[in-house]
């Protein structure tokens, strides 16, 4: 069986990119997908996979399929009793938080896509899971701030760090996070806290959270100081799952499928494009949250047998559309210093 390119990108990791960031080594989001005469009943919160008429996806990513971003081979063994949260710096009263002090202040729920900010375009680091937690604010009102602080400094048991502006810490929108699709978070994704910031890529995502200091300088983390982008914001993308590049297809009707993600911007619409043939609009599913993935799909019934090219693109809540990649991006796949950005297209063949 030939090596697809998502295949060749889930082996190969980012590692062979160059890019010291870890992706997922599982097939994740997407299953083959055909039509069925009845729309299966699936629980979102444990499964996450649904039929959208013919496109079979994982909408929410089981725990042990999420992407995995790792700064070290370290997974740092926290004992739950003995866990703290500290709250310092610009403060005047600095403080510790246990995890059961954490889970009593619940106050947060959300469906959240994460990104590595060294997925290539098509690749499969990205996620989207179910998050309880605390909102930031919440916590740090506790430790009465005091005035000119710039940025919150997050710490992790296993040694990373990284920062956000101290103006998006005191937003509705980030919260720590305890829980991932109805557990407590796996080792691997940060147990027993984690940062969630929604439409920022992963890195700032720190997670095994340990410590958190407010400053009055623009701290630098480990990745923004290799000279990745500080903002980290996570521009518009779309990609194809079904089908999968170089795949084989029956000649007949084809339910094409995918999902496209706005990271701040939300997503209004998803268009496909097959051998330079115009834009056409596709069917697209309310997303689960403004902070999730949103899942398309487009009917094609291919006139003729032999191969296809199929791209796609998509639009922000503003009207923007997707960025097209320059030549030297689409020449290296390159997703420094701020992500990935171009038109994901993929070759197929229709045969009788």
């Amino acid at each position: 069986m030939d090596c697809t390119r998502r295949d060749f990108l889930r082996n190969a990791g980012a590692a062979a990119l160059g890019l010291g960031f870890g992706v997922s080594v599982f097939p994740g989001i997407y299953q083959y997908a055909q039509a069925q005469s009845k729309t299966p009943k699936h629980d979102l919160y444990m499964k996450g996979t649904i039929d959208f008429k013919g496109f079979i996806a994982k909408e929410v990513t089981p725990n042990d399929e999420f992407y995995i971003t790792a700064y070290s081979s370290t997974v740092p063994e926290i004992n739950p009793d003995k866990f703290r949260l500290r709250i310092e710096g610009l403060v005047d009263n600095p403080f510790a938080l246990s995890l059961k002090e954490l889970q009593s202040m619940q106050d947060k729920q959300e469906y959240v896509t994460l990104e590595c900010i060294g997925n290539p375009v098509g690749g499969n680091a990205i996620s989207n899971a179910f998050w309880k937690g605390v909102t930031l604010k919440k916590v740090l009102e506790k430790a009465n701030p005091k005035p000119g602080i710039v940025k919150a400094a997050f710490f992790a048991a296993e040694g990373y760090s990284d920062s956000i502006p101290y103006e998006l810490a005191l937003s509705e929108e980030v919260f720590l996070a305890f829980s991932m699709n109805g557990e407590p978070l796996p080792p691997k994704h940060g147990y027993p806290l984690r940062a969630i910031v929604p439409g920022i890529f992963g890195m700032k995502n720190v997670k095994w959270l340990s410590k958190i200091e407010l400053v009055n300088y623009d701290f630098k983390g480990y990745w923004e100081k290799e000279g990745w982008s500080d903002e980290a914001v996570i521009p518009l993308m779309s990609e194809i799952l079904m089908p999968m590049d170089g795949k084989r297809i029956s000649y007949g009707h084809y339910v094409i499928g995918g999902i496209a993600f706005g990271g701040r911007h939300g997503v209004s619409r998803v268009q496909v494009a097959i051998d330079g043939e115009d834009w056409q609009e596709t069917e697209l599913k309310t997303p689960l949250s403004k902070w999730a993935w949103r899942l398309w799909r487009y009917d094609w019934t291919p006139g003729r047998e032999g191969d296809f090219s199929i791209r796609v693109r998509a639009y922000d809540r503003s009207g923007e559309v997707q960025e097209s990649a320059s030549l030297l991006g689409r020449l290296l796949s390159r997703t420094y210093p701020d992500g990935a950005r171009g038109i994901e297209s993929i070759e197929v063949t229709v045969k009788k």
